[in-house]
């Protein structure tokens, strides 16, 4: 293997190491309430976008729609989302999805901890060292769909 294949290849495996890290470190309220990666990737989806419908969930977590009503109903249940008739549509059949003030705030909280547990980590280093991370970021982040913060910036 080359050097740069090496060097690559130690980062694949920092990287998968530091992010299981940080996730193993702050899920400890998600798995207080059994949420499922599915509920919380709907909570987040709707965090990001203020609502959804069950179609947009579908097509953004590319699983069936009738497996998001159930993970909905789940959610529902747990008082994390709630379901209201879509006045946007003459369809009466048409659902929003929205999350409850106690979804936002564990979402905040999940967010907040991994901010906390990257700025523990990375604050020991040298203000070099943040712009090398600082760079290096903003070019992984660019090839990645959505990675970067404003659309409008490559």
């Amino acid at each position: 293997m080359s050097k740069k294949s090496d060097v690559i290849h130690n980062l694949k495996l920092i990287y998968g190491y530091g992010y299981t890290k940080v996730f193993n470190d702050v899920t400890d309220s998600i798995t207080r309430m059994h949420i499922s990666k599915t509920q919380m990737d709907i909570m987040q989806f709707i965090y990001l976008n203020g609502h959804a419908t069950p179609s947009d969930l579908a097509l953004e977590l590319n699983v069936q729609r009738s497996a998001i009503t159930h993970t909905v109903k789940k959610l529902v249940q747990k008082n994390l989302v709630r379901s209201e008739s879509n006045k946007m549509t003459n369809d009466k059949r048409s659902k929003l999805i929205y999350m409850t003030r106690e979804s936002e705030q564990l979402v905040e909280e999940f967010l907040d901890k991994i901010h906390h547990k990257i700025g523990t980590d990375i604050g020991i280093l040298t203000k070099e060292e943040e712009e090398q991370l600082y760079h290096a970021t903003m070019t992984i982040l660019k090839y990645i769909p959505g990675g970067t913060p404003d659309e409008t910036h490559t």
